[in-house]
């Protein structure tokens, strides 16, 4: 008896797990103005994550029309986030908890040469000191957040109640989340404040291929007291991805290849007079993976033509 029941608990917890993997977290977008609010919600499987992202604005864009604003970003950062999941009945916690190394980099001369092999424009690269590190926001004279100097932080911590429905094929699931300000306000590692967050993913498989999307709403706890509300236009904010998996099923390595390809749309509630800052961002990712090595996760992120995601940003994921 006692063996039937540990039976249907470890059935009940395969299907769980088999539920939440139908579709995996959403990249971030990691810019410094963006990356202090909630984040997306996550797979519900306990993961580490390494990232790596190379931030850059062109220098004649940073100061508004009106001369009300000014914003610098340039360097690079260096993100672990360590994701813990538990399961509670029908119900999955979620813990993630991200620290990051910012720094002026390693990068620029290597970004410079790759855009001269192919023969693009420098995108304002030339017009700015090498491996610099300076974020800066400032409005009206008052900085609402700057770091200029190499630094490790812990950014806002969120926890997240998952509901997963259906199956790996045909499913969903539905959550919510609270950012707690674990972070520093003043060097873009945090909001100062609490934020909340509700969302829904949905995915459904066609043979060896999976459709999928997840639509949420954030809720920014930002009060007239917190520097952030002279640059926000509105305290909420919308995003959205959508894309398609392809997984191979093959032990050689063609044959057992898998691609996501994933397009997000990042509501901007900045209103600062420069725009990008102020214009909603459209972000590209690729994320690939291997029927050997089904427990990892490697990709890439880059802006879609809107300029308001880091130029690029890569990662590495190991799911227990």
């Amino acid at each position: 008896m006692r063996l039937d029941v540990y039976g249907r608990r470890l059935l009940c917890l395969l299907f769980l797990c088999n539920c939440l993997v139908g579709q995996e977290s959403p990249r971030p977008n990691r810019h410094p103005v963006f990356s202090i609010f909630p984040e997306p919600l996550p797979e519900g499987r306990t993961a580490i994550t390494l990232e790596a992202a190379s931030q850059f604005m062109r220098p004649d864009f940073e100061s508004a029309d009106d001369g009300r604003t000014f914003a610098r970003f340039d360097g690079e950062d260096w993100g672990l986030t360590l994701d813990l999941a538990r399961g509670f009945g029908p119900i999955v916690i979620n813990l993630r908890l991200r620290s990051i190394w910012r720094s002026g980099g390693l990068f620029d001369q290597a970004f410079a040469s790759w855009h001269s092999v192919l023969g693009v424009p420098q995108g304002g690269r030339n017009m700015a000191p090498k491996y610099r590190l300076d974020y800066t926001l400032e409005r009206e004279g008052q900085t609402v957040a700057q770091l200029v100097s190499d630094r490790a932080s812990f950014m806002d911590a969120d926890i997240s109640v998952l509901y997963p429905f259906g199956s790996p094929k045909s499913g969903g699931r539905l959550g919510a989340s609270v950012q707690a300000p674990t972070g520093i306000r003043s060097d873009f590692s945090g909001s100062g404040s609490w934020d909340e967050l509700v969302g829904i993913a949905l995915w459904q498989g066609w043979g060896r291929f999976l459709f999928h999307t997840q639509l949420e709403y954030a809720f920014l706890g930002i009060d007239d007291t917190n520097p952030y509300s002279k640059v926000l236009d509105h305290r909420t904010q919308k995003r959205a991805w959508g894309g398609i998996t392809y997984q191979g099923m093959g032990q050689r390595f063609w044959s057992g290849l898998g691609l996501d390809i994933t397009i997000a749309y990042v509501e901007s509630p900045y209103a600062v007079g420069i725009p990008r800052i102020d214009r909603s961002g459209w972000q590209q990712h690729w994320t690939f993976n291997h029927s050997r090595l089904p427990r990892w996760r490697m990709g890439i992120s880059e802006e879609a033509g809107t300029y308001t995601s880091p130029d690029l940003t890569v990662f590495f994921q190991y799911r227990f």
